[in-house]
């Protein structure tokens, strides 16, 4: 491989995952403190927003980016900064952790096809109430399964692309039939949310950008708010009580067996899943939810806000490639225009 390839790759990927993570925290600082202000919806699309960063292909230069002030702190860097050693280095060390990455995440995927093909059938008032929470949505839902696994502590719709719903054993006994409804409402909404697709492509930037923890916890905190979006889903569904959906919800996590739960299918750790702190955020979400409630002018001025702070550049804005260039390549460039910029 070429230096010049070297050193693209890895300063893309590593100038690329820094500018995601100094978005990150301020996405994280707004999310923490407009929580209440802000939809589960409108703090998914934050997200969207850092996730973009990562992969941003075009270069706008705006006075109120973000980056001119990160800029002004930051020493004056390009790809020539690092010898050609180093990152060839740096690209083995990536390429390691991205292998590590996805082989963790294949281990995953096997476990849960296992899941499946051990599964047993559903009594017959579960598959009658699935059968009718998925006649309400669209047509593409209506043949998704459902199975029984004892290898799951609770609910989850695993698979990427033929997507099936598990539950514990016995669920039916332990449920009323109005409680299991709700239940099947809430795991119906990541279906119709195509939430196993974008966990997919969730474990694919999270393998690439293994290294940035500022990176990881925004994917954490998307999918803490992926989990709230789907409750207040399922509570817009006609006839549905918050308190009552409150309770079914404690019920679960009374019904799910001790010791370290199952890895979840839509990508939740066990232990993340399960995590106190996410658990009263979404308790908090089910007790403010108010039915026709709008948080678009909130949501829309800060999502706004954080494009136009995040998805720009510092000025002024160097030629996308100009710190390929070896020192004395001028390409027509004003005097001085290397000595200014990148030396």
């Amino acid at each position: 491989m070429s230096p010049e390839v070297l050193r693209s790759l890895g300063w893309g990927l590593v100038s690329a995952s820094a500018h995601a993570a100094v978005l990150g925290c301020l996405v994280l600082a707004i999310r923490s403190g407009l929580r209440r202000h802000l939809s589960p919806n409108w703090r998914l699309a934050l997200g969207a927003v850092v996730l973009a960063r990562l992969a941003w292909p075009w270069e706008f230069a705006s006075a109120v980016s973000l980056f001119n002030v990160t800029a002004s702190l930051m020493p004056p860097l390009n790809a020539w900064s690092v010898p050609i050693q180093a990152w060839s280095v740096i690209l083995v060390i990536w390429i390691v952790g991205v292998a590590f990455r996805a082989s963790l995440v294949l281990r995953d995927g096997f476990r849960v096809r296992r899941w499946v093909d051990r599964s047993g059938s559903v009594d017959p008032l579960g598959t009658r109430l699935w059968d009718e929470v998925l006649r309400e949505g669209p047509r593409r839902l209506q043949r998704i399964p459902i199975r029984e696994s004892s290898e799951v502590s609770g609910p989850c719709v695993v698979g990427l692309l033929r997507p099936c719903l598990l539950l514990p054993p016995g669920m039916a006994g332990q449920l009323s039939e109005p409680e299991i409804r709700l239940v099947l409402l809430h795991e119906a909404a990541h279906l119709r949310r195509w939430d196993t697709i974008l966990n997919g492509l969730l474990e694919v930037v999270h393998a690439v950008h293994w290294f940035n923890p500022v990176v990881g916890r925004v994917l954490r905190r998307w999918r803490e708010d992926r989990e709230e979006a789907c409750d207040l889903h399922a509570l817009s569904s006609p006839l549905v009580d918050r308190v009552q959906y409150g309770r079914v919800l404690l019920k679960c996590l009374e019904l799910a067996p001790s010791g370290p739960p199952a890895a979840a299918a839509l990508g939740w750790r066990g232990d993340e899943a399960n995590a106190p702190e996410s658990l009263v955020h979404r308790f908090e979400a089910i007790a403010r939810f108010r039915p026709g409630r709008r948080t678009w002018l909130a949501g829309g001025c800060t999502l706004l806000a954080v494009v136009l702070l995040g998805l720009t550049d510092s000025e002024p804005l160097p030629p996308r490639r100009v710190w390929l260039l070896r020192p004395g390549a001028t390409l027509g460039l004003p005097p001085g225009w290397f000595g200014n910029r990148i030396a």
